[in-house]
Parts: structure tokens; sequence; C-alpha cells
């Protein structure tokens, strides 16, 4: 792996904290309302980036998962729920243009929706039962009736990130005809079509302007033309196939939290100085020591994760590549979670106040072992490949309901 970032990285790098910079002046208004930012997407769209992670033969930037992770990384530092949601449509595009079993011109017409037509696109794998400890429990209870010209869908999805401002849903649901309970059908809608309704319920300690709301599927009709492909037999296992598409680039956006926190404790103890004193707060000893191990934390996940994101572009998807992912996300979810809550403990009691970034980077950094895959199923997975034990033989810590 070359450690030097490329002119196409660095290009990237250069233009996602420039829309950081104008993020940030806007995030802390976003997270007190728990609003959408959907200015930030505007301009996301306009910077052309809303292609980024499609290849470069259906008409995108092609920048690969190393690429967009250095730019989930910089989008983070100036508003967290921005970089966060937009994860969900370019991470759900690039599966769909690149690993999908669907055919060129199927995915030509969804990157013409995406480049052409500058459509948002989110998606949706979450149900109110899912959890991140178990993968089968991404089965859908949203089914999908066949009926002439296509499916009627019902249920409800959860963690609907971005789903007020997003022009299209991508979701899976469980199709009725297949009694394969873990089986489900990709389907790509818009997202005003009839028998959608998004419940509000999105009130949460951090990354609030994610609007991770709940959407309700109420005899919601889609047409044979929006099914994408064949249904696939397991969830749970699409989603252990697909998860470092999704959480890579997850994982980087609280890299960026991280790194955003770093930076505002260093500006907070070198402006403050204690009365009595001729120094800044930042020579005191215990202020350098939480710094450097701030440093140092960060800088080691950052590289980590980046070479996970290397890996799985020049390798693919292999079982050494999904083992340096989970100790990437471990990693950065236990340096993240740390590094924001040092910065609050060195900020001290100014920084409890709503208008401190400290505040605010810690409530988003309390999320990052939580975002999925969470650090317990990191390790209970990543065990398994060390050990090299029969992922077979390794019993679920659950009985499922269909067993």
């Amino acid at each position: 792996m070359d450690l030097a970032l490329t002119e196409d990285h660095v290009h990237i790098q250069t233009l996602c904290r420039a829309l950081a910079a104008d993020f940030a002046a806007r995030a802390a208004e976003h997270d007190r309302d728990a609003s959408s930012p959907v200015e930030n997407y505007t301009a996301l769209r306009k910077a052309g980036l809303f292609g980024l992670t499609i290849p470069k033969q259906f008409g995108g930037w092609g920048a690969g998962l190393l690429g967009y992770t250095i730019a989930a990384e910089e989008i983070a530092q100036g508003c967290a729920s921005t970089a966060l949601a937009f994860n969900m449509h370019a991470a759900m595009v690039a599966t769909l243009t690149i690993t999908a079993p669907l055919p060129d011109t199927t995915k030509q017409r969804i990157a013409d929706l995406v480049i052409k037509e500058g459509k948002l696109i989110c998606a949706l794998l979450s149900e109110p039962g899912s959890t991140g400890l178990l993968p089968t429990s991404y089965a859908c209870a949203t089914q999908a009736r066949r009926v002439a010209g296509g499916y009627v869908l019902s249920g409800k999805k959860a963690f609907c990130t971005m789903v007020a401002a997003s022009d299209y849903i991508c979701l899976y649901a469980h199709p009725e005809e297949d009694a394969n309970p873990e089986a489900g059908v990709a389907v790509l809608l818009p997202a005003n079509s009839p028998g959608l309704h998004i419940e509000q319920v999105w009130d949460t300690l951090g990354v609030r302007a994610t609007r991770s709301d709940n959407l309700m599927l109420e005899n919601c009709f889609v047409p044979q033309a929006a099914v994408l492909g064949d249904p696939v037999p397991s969830i749970g296992e699409w989603l252990a196939n697909n998860e470092p598409v999704f959480n890579i680039p997850y994982t980087a956006v609280y890299l960026g939290v991280g790194f955003a926190a770093l930076h505002a404790v260093i500006d907070n103890v070198k402006q403050r100085q204690p009365k009595g004193y001729r120094q800044p707060l930042a020579y005191h000893p215990d202020i350098r020591r939480r710094v450097a191990v701030m440093s140092a934390q960060l800088e080691a996940a950052r590289w980590l994760l980046r070479y996970a994101a290397w890996l799985l572009d020049t390798q693919g998807h292999k079982p050494e590549v999904l083992a340096t992912y989970l100790k990437a996300k471990y990693m950065v979810g236990e340096a993240v979670t740390a590094a924001t809550r040092s910065a609050l403990e060195m900020g001290g009691a100014h920084a409890l106040f709503k208008p401190s970034t400290i505040e605010r980077l810690f409530r988003d950094g309390a999320t990052a072992s939580i975002q999925h895959p969470p650090s317990d199923y990191c390790l209970s997975a990543l065990s398994i490949h060390e050990l090299q034990l029969d992922p077979k033989a390794a019993h679920p810590p659950l009985v499922p309901a269909w067993q």
C-alpha cells in the first residue's frame, strides 16, 4: 500500500474540506433543532459528489472505498449528521452499481438517476426488532405481496436516515410467496409514493440532524420495473457480504468526529488562560498528556481504517479484508468515544453548555461504538476469524424464532 494520497484523493479531500467548513457554520443549529441539513445535500449535489462512489464506466467518479473514506472523514468534521446521512446514499449507490447482481442497463439507469437527475437515495435496512449484535435479526417483517404488475408492500422500517429529504428509497421486504423467512427482495421507489408515511420519532443524544425516523408502508404498490433483481436468500448474509461498503465510510464519519474534537480542544486549551497565571491551559501537563493520547490513538485508527478500505478496493470481499475492517471499526469506535469524552473533560464545565462545539462532538462521538457493527459484534466476529473456528459450529447467542 502506498501511503501517499493520489492526486484524485487530494482533490476529494480539498473539496470536502471546503464543504465541511461551510457545513460547520450551521451544524449547531441543525443539531439543536434536529432538522435535516437539506442545503448541505444540495451543496454535495452541486459539487458532483452524488456520483462519487459510482464507477467511471457509468459516469461516476469511481473514487473507490479509499477515496470515499477520505471524503467522509472530512465532511464529518464539519457536520457529522450530514456525513452520516449522505453515506446511506453513497454506499447504496455503490452497492447497486458495483457489487449487486444487476444487468449493466439497470446499473446505468440508477447512475443516470443519481448523476444526471441529481436524485438523493436513502437506504432502509433496519426494522424495529433489528439489532447490530445479530445479523439475522435484519430479516424483514415488512411484507411484499405479489400482485399483477409488481408488489404491494406493508410494514415498518426504523432508523430511516435522511428519508424525509430523499428523492428515492431503496429497501428490502420479504416476498410472501417465499417460505424462507430470511429472504428479501430489493425495490427502488420514489419517496412520494402513495402508501408511505413518515413517523417522526428522531429525538436523540447525538447525530440529531440525520432525521432517522420511522417509515410506515401501508399497501404501497411497487411496479415490477422498480424491483431490483431476484430476492436474496438471506438478508443477514447479504449485510455481511456488503458490510464493508456501508460501514467503512460510516466508521470514517466517526473518525472525523474524533479529529474535530481534537482540533476543537486544542483551540480551546491554547486560548484559555486561567486567572492568575501567565500561560494558557495548554501548558498543563495533564492537558498535554491527554492531547497526545488523543492524537496517537486517532492517527493509528485512521491508518488502520484506510488500510481496510485499500484492501477492499484492491482485493475485494475476502475473510481477511472483513477481519481487517472489524479491527478498524473496533479501534475507531473505542478511540473516538474516548477522545470526545477526554475533550469534554479538558474543556471542563465551560464545555458543557450547548453553544460549545466540544459538547456537540461529545454527544455525536458517544454513538461511535454503537454504530453498526457495534464493538461487541466486531470482537465476536473477529474472534471466529482469528481462532479459525467454524462459524456454523459457533452457536448463535439466541435461538431464531423460525427454528
